[in-house]
């Protein structure tokens, strides 16, 4: 009892604590000091496994891996454009048994969603299985003109604990990977985030970051890239990195990820990547993202949504209870907890995955990007 009292107390006051910070610095403030850490950059495609530490799993799409030129890509389906950018995802591994907290391995594996009932008669959303990916394609307004949006999302068992007060310790863990296309049905820049709404990073094309130093010139104060924008009273976006690839030859992205935690630390473009050893690869199928609204569930022969529709669309059964006691004096509504992809918060909440607007609004894009 004096234990579970203590961990209470503990809770509450690093809930007042936060409280009392975010009110003297802002979250703009806790945003940049806590989302932001090194990324790799685009020679970790010539070694992916050595560039995470030495060993790692390689989940890559089940499709063949033909180069398309741009002329091929104007001109291909919906179909074919989805399986051509389907990520390849390089998933660090380490020894979790040795760590001071450790968990099972199967826990940095992606794989199908799947729904129970718990002792308690509720739905319980887990992931278990072969490797999935599900997958959206959509053609949304920006700026006024049609532009394709894939966007690929793998779904983990867990994010376990990492260290002594862990908020984000909790069942399913996800990340999320968004293509946005040119006319052309080649990349402009790429997202990352999880389902949750944090850690969003964007990753833009060469020649769009040039064309943006060429207008605007060179980055702004504290910024790294000149695409980046400095916003007076909102979060600002992080550009993470810059994605070197043939013009007329793009490819898929490579996604590089941290044991655990599921942090993205790094993406590039196939193009550049060195195959890894056969033995670390694992294919993965693509789904429908669809699918997720109609899950079997176990033992009833009957189906129901990977999600709490009635809810917020939050995954059943994948609160971050810590986290979203902290956070809810931030106003953040259920911090950590996955989403449906159309639900999606991002940045305390300042804005949504979904809004077609965001992109002009918290990028200095060049006339004519979009």
């Amino acid at each position: 009892m004096c234990v579970r009292s203590f961990c209470i107390w503990s809770s509450s006051l690093a809930a007042l604590l936060l409280s009392i910070t975010l009110a003297a610095v802002g979250c703009k403030a806790i945003s940049n000091r806590l989302t932001h850490w090194k990324m790799l950059d685009q020679s970790a495609l010539e070694d992916p496994i050595q560039a995470v530490g030495g060993d790692a799993f390689v989940f890559a799409p089940r499709v063949a891996d033909v180069p398309l030129t741009r002329k091929q890509l104007a001109a291909a389906s919906p179909q074919v454009l989805a399986a051509y950018y389907a990520p390849i995802f390089v998933q660090q591994r380490v020894n979790s048994q040795a760590l001071k907290y450790p968990y099972p391995p199967e826990y940095d594996s992606i794989g199908q969603a799947h729904l129970r009932y718990d002792d308690k008669g509720k739905l319980k959303a887990y992931v278990a299985g072969e490797p999935k990916v599900y997958v959206i394609y959509k053609q949304p307004i920006l700026e006024g003109h049609p532009h394709v949006q894939i966007t690929y999302t793998a779904w983990y068992p867990a994010h376990p604990r990492m260290k002594g007060f862990d908020t984000e310790a909790a069942d399913i863990d996800s990340c999320v990977v968004r293509v946005t296309l040119d006319a052309d049905h080649a990349p402009l820049f790429y997202e990352t985030i999880m389902a949750c709404g944090c850690y969003h990073k964007v990753f833009v094309a060469r020649h769009i970051e040039d064309a943006a130093r060429q207008a605007f010139g060179p980055p702004e104060a504290g910024k790294k890239y000149s695409i980046e924008k400095t916003l007076k009273d909102d979060i600002d976006w992080e550009v993470a990195g810059v994605v070197e690839e043939p013009r007329e030859q793009p490819r898929r992205p490579v996604v590089f990820l941290k044991a655990g935690e599921h942090k993205v630390i790094g993406l590039g473009s196939a193009a550049r990547l060195r195959p890894p050893p056969q033995d670390k690869t694992r294919p993965y199928d693509m789904v429908p993202y669809s699918d997720l609204y109609s899950v079997m569930i176990d033992g009833t022969g009957r189906t129901g949504p990977f999600f709490d529709l009635g809810n917020g669309g939050k995954v059943y059964g994948a609160e971050r209870k810590k986290e979203r006691l902290l956070m809810s004096f931030a106003g953040v509504d259920s911090a950590g907890q996955p989403r449906a992809d159309d639900q999606i918060k991002m940045h305390f909440d300042q804005s949504t995955w979904s809004d077609p607007t965001i992109y002009g609004k918290y990028l200095r894009l060049p006339p004519g990007t979009l």
